[in-house]
């Protein structure tokens, strides 16, 4: 057998069954996102302790071995790394550790008494709309993207999801629509999420109760929202800023009721003199909210404020006030984001496992040839006095990457 010979036969052991196996790897990668959750991921939680939550966190979680429908897919990919309700902290993407500040109240999944909501009283059937039936990543609307975010949210954690296609009021702006159809769900489920179009849950893998066990969502707590930038046109006549009410979780209570009442009929003026300015003016709904009812709801607990930094705005809004939506985010700053962030949220998540079981499978599809020298179009096996002398010079006549 001649050198060169040798020298493919000794690279064809280096790869197990190289070429057939290269062929099945090729075919195979459409289904990676299922065949990922085989991996095993141990789990150093300590529910009761201090120690920071590695970011993301593991478990194990079962699936059947034919099961490749969208629930499966998304089971598959989120499931085995959620964040415990109970955790006592979360660490960021960023290193930035989240403490509770007392024991949790949550303990348990709510499953669907939790309903996430989105609310539109618009057609979206147009061209890259939600609605359309030929919806396709390329030309998506950005707010598409936003809602679809909000059903895989609530597909990851087992939550109630609706999408109600609202009525109008004839003399107000569309988005007052949200107030009396949040009141209405609100009937059927004990928490409702309800979020604009533009707004999405960063960390798709951290579940709400954890959220809620954070903010402090108390028995007496009626809503929660977050409040706005420090910037002239987000103060009320009282000279408070404005809660933002494209971001609400509310809680089930006979005094909810009441007050979402009172929200939805402000305009009329019987009880909010002034009130009807505001079906058309800017902020809408949200101004008649935070000029008026924001003080007749005004118990300790009634409406929990949360920061700005934490459940509004993004990354590319930190200027304004250092909202940048580390939970939550809201792309007032750039409605564009949406999309982008969606795809984020899906890639932070899948990225490491695809990652992992290509490491995994190492010795199954990585050929080592740094044991032979090129001569032409030839491989020869290197002497030791040839390695020495190619680990020495190791780097010459190579770039970095990206270069």
């Amino acid at each position: 057998m001649s050198a060169v010979n040798s020298a493919y036969q000794s690279l064809a052991n280096m790869g197990p069954q190289g070429r057939w196996r290269r062929a099945v790897f090729i075919a195979f990668i459409p289904m990676v996102l299922v065949f990922v959750y085989y991996s095993s991921y141990p789990s150093s939680y300590l529910s009761d302790g201090l120690k920071a939550q590695s970011y993301p966190q593991s478990q194990n979680v079962s699936l059947s071995d034919e099961d490749i429908s969208m629930p499966a897919i998304i089971k598959a990919l989120y499931g085995p790394i959620l964040h415990p309700i109970d955790a006592a902290n979360f660490t960021d993407e960023d290193g930035d550790v989240y403490r509770l500040s007392s024991a949790p109240r949550y303990k348990q999944k709510l499953g669907k008494k939790v309903l996430i909501l989105d609310i539109d009283s618009r057609p979206l059937t147009g061209n890259g709309q939600l609605m359309n039936e030929e919806l396709k990543w390329k030309g998506m609307r950005p707010l598409s993207a936003g809602m679809l975010s909000h059903y895989m949210f609530a597909q990851i954690h087992g939550y109630d999801y609706k999408f109600i296609r609202a009525p109008d009021y004839p003399d107000r702006w569309g988005t007052w629509v949200k107030v009396p159809m949040m009141k209405e769900a609100l009937k059927t489920h004990e928490y409702i999420v309800f979020m604009d179009s533009d707004v999405m849950f960063h960390y798709p893998h951290l579940p709400l109760e954890w959220l809620l066990n954070y903010w402090n969502m108390t028995d007496n707590t009626l809503a929660m929202m977050s409040i706005d930038p420090n910037e002239p046109q987000n103060y009320d006549a009282k000279g408070n800023r404005y809660l933002n009410t494209g971001f609400v979780i509310a809680r089930q209570s006979k005094r909810t009721q009441e007050m979402y009442k009172a929200w939805a009929e402000c305009p009329s003026e019987k009880k909010y003199p002034g009130c009807a300015r505001w079906k058309q003016d800017w902020a809408h709904e949200q101004a008649a909210f935070g000029n008026y009812l924001r003080y007749d709801y005004d118990r300790p607990d009634d409406i929990r404020v949360l920061p700005c930094v934490e459940a509004n705005g993004a990354p590319e809004a930190a200027s304004r006030g250092g909202c940048k939506g580390v939970f939550v985010r809201h792309f007032w700053v750039d409605k564009n984001l949406v999309a982008k962030n969606l795809a984020d949220s899906v890639m932070q998540y899948f990225l490491p496992r695809l990652h992992q079981h290509y490491m995994s499978q190492a010795s199954q599809h990585i050929v080592d040839a740094k044991g032979y020298r090129l001569d032409g179009a030839e491989l020869i096996e290197l002497t030791q006095e040839e390695k020495d002398k190619a680990e020495a010079e190791k780097g010459k006549n190579q770039k970095d990457e990206g270069f």
